[in-house]
């Protein structure tokens, strides 16, 4: 490649080519812009307040995966784990059963009777019930200890279904409680609330399965029933539903895009959503569009790709982690890699920061690398009329003129033009590795990362030479983005790092918890960052009230009053401050709560309950 450019440019000057590979030779930095139109800032935090606090251990670090790893490093057990994975159930169940009762135990047993509870489902769906019971009674042999109680009910309901249909067995019911003399609803000993006006749903009150709770704010409760499966319209991709406090319907509406990621401020009553394919819509608490975007073809995302060149990014939407609506609603944000933008409803930028790189790393603006192949290039300089050896300043004169012939704008009844001019943009590019759409650069070049030190100085015969391994990942992106409560933004990168931004943009404080939080909920005084093992409750921005292990514990619903975490059929409460005032249990799992006054109602799909107290 280095002959072909000295060919095409004339003799070599005082560049030298980078190549993309293990071992890079690195002269000065560059001096160049980036090519940006508008760059984002780098964040200087250097004057924030920094506040560590207790490391949130990761995941893998308290769900027994180190068991889990030994017990598939097991000859025997590996290939049960496997055809789990694939929901080979036939397979399971066969491997099972050459282990012995040991062998059975621990998360390959969760595989194994994960497996029985699918094929007994099956058997019943196509009315096989007698291989439905045979393999209940196996079932209730190899893995007893992760039999649940459906089980043993699925299994009485065979043995009645067996005996309606006159067919014999030699099966007899097992004992198990009846759901119907288990209580709907019970309250810890130390909950200081009381249970009234507990009653049956009738059909039309029952909460709508198809729906899951999206976000909840000061006002309200957003619903998503991400499948559109309410309506019978088949170009509706998701239905957004918006319930008030208290339960109320405010309004439903159908979209014309699905819901790839979500978010809502707690103290606004707006919510952002991005569909799969990168257009980002906000819907106010009327549900009224309030800004339309298409991120993809945001300029600020187009330059990003164009003129950033690392070989690990992922597409486009592994990068955009995060979006939100600002509290008033007059703003939206998006993350973009280790980038975050916060604009108007307009699409105009109000701040755009990118995070610093991880120790030992520089940012390096540099030719760019994207050639084309020889015969791209010989195709490339045939649309151009031109041949080799040939001048750049040439290149760039030709394609003016052939862009001028053939834009769109200047052939409105041509529909062939838009091609044609994709094709001198595609040829410019090959020629020069310059973008044209930013011809008014004086180079466009890309963003590179490199080690600031070199590993290796060799000096030969008076040259310089200085190698860098590459490896490792420079950028730290933001995972999780929120807007605060006043306007300012709190920025989440993987490493753990919390940025808090003012409304300008400018960081204010730094968090150092150890671990990306899954979610950020500032109510004003109190803020609440959630991550897979961890509550952080910081009162006024910078004291920790409180510390509290969630792992596994549900999901997180903040009120003005305090918060809860939800689990199936649990519901602890806390003070805001981080104190437990009590449990809430359900026979079945809870689909709804909502406040009332002097209480709060909480509804599983066919049942609901007051419960007095629980104020949200």
């Amino acid at each position: 490649m280095p002959g072909f450019l000295t060919k095409l440019f004339g003799k070599a000057g005082s560049k030298t080519l980078r190549e993309p590979v293990g071992l890079m030779a690195l002269g000065p930095e560059s001096k160049r812009a980036s090519g940006r139109r508008e760059p984002p800032t780098e964040l200087d935090w250097s004057q924030a307040e920094y506040i560590p606090l207790p490391p949130s251990p990761a995941t893998w670090e308290v769900d027994g995966r180190g068991e889990f790893h030994r017990e598939y490093k097991d000859p025997l057990l590996e290939p049960v784990f496997q055809a789990g994975f694939k929901n080979q159930h036939t397979k399971v169940v066969k491997l099972a059963s050459s282990l012995t009762s040991d062998q059975r135990q621990g998360r390959v047993g969760e595989v194994i009777a994960k497996a029985y509870s699918t094929l007994i489902a099956q058997r019943m769906k196509s009315g096989q019930l007698a291989a439905a019971a045979k393999q209940c009674s196996e079932m209730f042999d190899m893995v007893s200890d992760y039999v649940k109680d459906a089980d043993r009910r699925r299994f009485n309901r065979i043995l009645e279904q067996l005996d309606k249909a006159g067919k014999r067995h030699d099966y007899t019911p097992v004992d198990v409680a009846s759901p119907s003399s288990l209580p709907l609803f019970t309250v810890s000993d130390d909950a200081p609330w009381s249970l009234t006006d507990g009653r049956k749903l009738q059909g039309d009150q029952q909460p709508d399965p198809a729906f899951d709770i999206a976000a909840i704010d000061a006002t309200g409760l957003w619903l998503l029933n991400r499948a559109g499966a309410s309506t019978s319209q088949s170009e509706v991709k998701s239905v957004l539903r918006r319930i008030d406090r208290h339960g109320l319907v405010v309004g439903e509406k159908a979209l014309r895009h699905d819901a790839y990621r979500t978010g809502a401020p707690f103290t606004g009553s707006s919510i952002a959503i991005m569909d799969s394919e990168g257009g980002l819509h906000v819907y106010d608490a009327e549900l009224r569009t309030i800004a339309e975007s298409n991120l993809r073809d945001d300029p600020r995302v187009v330059d990003h790709f164009r003129t950033i060149d690392t070989n690990y990014w992922g597409e486009f939407k592994s990068q955009v982690r995060a979006v939100d609506a600002s509290p008033d609603g007059n703003r939206y944000l998006f993350t973009l890699a280790d980038e975050a933008w916060c604009c108007t409803t307009l699409g105009r930028a109000v701040w755009g920061v990118v995070i610093p790189l991880k120790e030992g790393w520089k940012r390096v603006v540099g030719r760019s690398d994207r050639f084309g192949v020889g015969q791209e290039v010989e195709d490339a300089l045939r649309l151009f009329g031109l041949s080799l050896p040939v001048d750049p300043a040439d290149i760039k004169r030709k394609y003016r003129k052939l862009a001028l012939t053939h834009h769109p704008d200047r052939n409105a009844s041509d529909p062939a033009a838009t091609e044609r001019m994709k094709a001198l943009n595609r040829a410019f590019e090959i020629l020069t590795g310059v973008d044209p759409t930013t011809l008014e650069l004086e180079e466009s070049d890309v963003t590179y990362f490199a080690r600031k030190a070199p590993d290796h100085v060799v000096e030969v015969e008076g040259f310089r030479l200085e190698i860098t391994i590459s490896g490792g990942t420079p950028q730290d992106w933001v995972y999780a983005a929120s807007f605060a409560a006043d306007g300012g933004t709190y920025l989440a990168t993987y490493s753990g790092k919390v940025i808090l931004v003012s409304q300008e943009g400018q960081p204010e404080v730094v968090y150092d918890i150890g671990t990306c939080p899954r979610e950020i909920i500032d109510v004003g005084r109190y803020t609440y960052f959630l991550t897979p093992t961890r509550l952080y409750v910081i009162e006024n921005k910078v004291k920790l009230a409180a510390f509290l292990d969630v792992f596994k514990q549900g999901k997180l619903l903040v009120s003005q009053n305090g918060f809860g975490l939800l689990s199936g059929k649990r519901l602890q409460w806390f003070t805001e401050a981080g104190a437990k005032v009590g449990e809430l249990m359900a026979r079945d799992p809870i689909r709804t709560i909502y406040a009332t006054e002097g209480g709060a109602v909480v509804q599983t799909r066919q049942h609901r309950v007051e419960v007095r107290g629980l104020t949200l």
